[in-house]
Parts: structure tokens; C-alpha cells; sequence
């Protein structure tokens, strides 16, 4: 039943990093549904874990699936700019950032799922890691392209 979800949501990823902008509403609206579609939309609140101490905030380092989904989700949203400065890789930041607390609150809303206030921080680190990555490779591409073009 998962593999149902996961082909059109992934056909859905790639068209968006293709810059396709309806896809990319439809990966965000799709996404944040996943959560009642869960419980089959009944929806059972329970209330978000706000607290932090720091052995849980490293220890939320572990959750590599918040970490590489929202690592994705970066690198989607930062392909739907048009410019290619710091305005567009902070913008990308705070989308990012914005729809992990969206999730959370989904998780929260379903009630099937945890919402902890702690998940942002492996988010946090995939939106990073995907700002990493992408400056690497626009700085790799401006050198391989500097080397190609006099030649």
C-alpha cells in the first residue's frame, strides 16, 4: 500500500525539481495529507512535545529520515527560484524550515504520529546539508565550466 503512495509522490518530487510549479504545490499539499490520509482522516489531536534538553537535541541527530526527507525537500524548493543568489537559498531555508513545523503540527493533528518541537532539528540539519550540497556543486560546475569554456 506504501509503494501506491510513494510512485506518484515521487513522480510528483521530480517533476518539481524540474522546476514544474504545480507539482511542487501538489509534493507540499500531498505531503502534509499523508498524515490524516494515515488514519484514514480521523483525526485523534494530541498535544506537541515542546521540551528540550540538549541528550535529546543530539540524539534527534539520529532521525535519518526527517534528516534526508527534508534534505530533498530543500533541494525541491530551492529549484523552484529563478535566481540563483542568497535570497533564494534563505527563502529555500525558511520553506523548508516552515514546512517542518507543518509536519509536525500533521503529526500532531493525526494523532497516529509525534509531534516534538526536537524534529526540527534534524530537519534543520537536512535543510543544510542540502544548502551544503548545493553550493558544492554550483561552485564544482563554475570551475568545470571555467576550465571547459577557454579550451
Amino acid at each position: 500500500m506504501k509503494l501506491l503512495i510513494f510512485i506518484p509522490f515521487l513522480l510528483l518530487g521530480i517533476l518539481a525539481i524540474r522546476r514544474i510549479r504545480w507539482a511542487y504545490v501538489a509534493f507540499v499539499v500531498f505531503g502534509l495529507l499523508y498524515f490524516p490520509a494515515s488514519v484514514r482522516f480521523r483525526v485523534d489531536p494530541k498535544r506537541c512535545d515542546l521540551t528540550f534538553d540538549l541528550t535529546a537535541a543530539v540524539q534527534s541527530l539520529s532521525n535519518f529520515g526527517h534528516i534526508i526527507s527534508f534534505f530533498v525537500f530543500f533541494l525541491i524548493t530551492a529549484a523552484q527560484f529563478r535566481q540563483r543568489g542568497w535570497q533564494s537559498l534563505v527563502w529555500s531555508m525558511a520553506l523548508t524550515m516552515a514546512m517542518g513545523v507543518a509536519v509536525e503540527l500533521a503529526e500532531g493533528l493525526s494523532g497516529a504520529h509525534n509531534c516534538k518541537t526536537l524534529d526540527l532539528i534534524p530537519d534543520f540539519a537536512g535543510a543544510l546539508l542540502g544548502l551544503i550540497i548545493l553550493l558544492l556543486g554550483r561552485k564544482l560546475a563554475k570551475v568545470w565550466q571555467t576550465r571547459h569554456s577557454g579550451a
